[in-house]
Order: structure tokens, then sequence, then C-alpha cells
């Protein structure tokens, strides 16, 4: 019977040495974790410069809405509507450029984030030895 109880043992303790081993081999998550750290900045501030869009916006439409209102003619209104057409058709396209460099700017600020991990763990690996 001794036999059997070593034979016990010894797997018990070799699965022991198996999980013990796996538990110092996980995988280092910090560069994901940094990634999306970055990648939430990001975010954030494209949605901020986008509600600042939404209220400029909206001041100039009111604005415009005021400016239509007080035009004496047909004409003036007109005028007054293709001056704003044309100043909303620029801030349109002024704000996608934004939006897009800031969008672009996170992205490879992320990237950048993670392809500078493996050096990171090659710099604590040096260290610790």
């Amino acid at each position: 019977m001794p036999k059997v109880e070593e034979s016990t043992n010894k797997r018990s303790s070799d699965t022991e040495e198996r999980r013990l081993g796996m538990a110092g081999q996980l995988p280092d998550f910090d560069p994901f974790i940094r990634l999306s750290n970055k990648l939430i900045e990001g975010w954030m501030a494209v949605s901020t410069e986008m509600l600042e869009f939404g209220r400029s916006r909206l001041d100039q439409n009111i604005e415009m809405g005021k400016a239509m209102a007080q035009s004496t003619s047909l004409r003036e209104a007109m005028d007054v509507q293709a001056r704003y057409t044309r100043s909303i058709m620029q801030d349109y396209i002024s704000e996608a450029n934004k939006i897009a460099d800031l969008s672009t700017r996170s992205l490879l600020d992320g990237i950048s984030s993670l392809q500078s991990a493996p050096r990171r763990a090659e710099q604590r690996t040096h260290a610790a030895e």
C-alpha cells in the first residue's frame, strides 16, 4: 500500500508544480491595459470635440434664425441663408478633419504604446538579471 500513496503524492506534487510553473508564465497584460487607456483617452477627446461642435452649431443656428427673422426682404433672407450655408459647410469640413486627426492620433498613440511593450519587457528582464 505505501506505493499507492507515494504514487498519489507524487502526482499531486507534479500537478502543484505545473500549476505554480504556469502561474509564473502568465501573459503580461500591461501593454493591452496601456493600449486601452490610450484609446479611451483618444475617444474621450473625440467625444468632447463633437459635443463642443454640437454646442457651437446650436448657437450658430439660433443666431441664423434671429438674422432670418430680422431680414426685411426675401433677397436679404436668401443672402443670410447663403452665408449660413457656406459657413456651415466649411465648419463641417473643418470638424471632420479635426475628428479624423484626433482619431488617427489616438490610434497611433495606442499602437506605439503596444509596440514599445516588448522593449519595456526586455528592459525589465535585463534589470532583473
